[in-house]
């Protein structure tokens, strides 16, 4: 009797888990025209025009959330953030490897003690761009350089990213 319960169990999760994959909706193809647009020409916007924020935070968010389920959104947002550090001048892969760092360091036992999820969205976009902008001014101060800035501007696109990530 109990055997039989167990295998009733085991067969309702299943079906749980098989209408979750189920429920996923998939993109046409005018989403992903307007979704490979973005990775590849908003970058581009940045380096024009210094007031748009390059939205580091909110992509290494989307990656972090993204890169164990729907991995071709994640690797369009690796391809965004090494898009951007190629049309910035900033150090090559330097995003990639701080998100990278954060999701398998800081994400795992970040999820397990924040349960509200825009809470932790928000934590992981702070997470984020601190991390990558603190990489950022060790590598101004090892090699000497002058990258970045830390002035209004920064504290600008770090504000966006939050205002952006707690309406996602």
């Amino acid at each position: 009797m109990s055997d039989r319960w167990f295998i009733n169990w085991v067969r309702y999760e299943m079906m749980q888990q098989k209408r979750k994959h189920e429920k996923r909706r998939k993109l046409g193809w005018i989403e992903w025209i307007l979704l490979i647009g973005v990775v590849f020409f908003y970058p581009m916007l940045t380096s024009i025009y210094g007031m748009l924020p390059p939205l580091i935070g909110v992509v290494g968010l989307l990656i972090i959330y993204t890169i164990d389920t729907h991995r071709p959104y994640a690797l369009l947002g690796m391809i965004y953030l090494v898009n951007l550090d190629l049309n910035l001048s900033l150090p090559i892969l330097l995003s990639v490897f701080s998100v990278v760092v954060i999701y398998l360091l800081v994400y795992p036992s970040a999820k397990l003690m924040i349960r509200c999820k825009r809470c932790l969205a928000i934590f992981l976009i702070i997470l984020v761009d601190t991390f990558y902008y603190m990489n950022l001014f060790i590598y101004d101060f090892i090699f000497t350089l002058k990258t970045i800035v830390a002035d209004d501007t920064l504290l600008f696109y770090i504000l966006f990213d939050l205002f952006v990530g707690f309406f996602l």
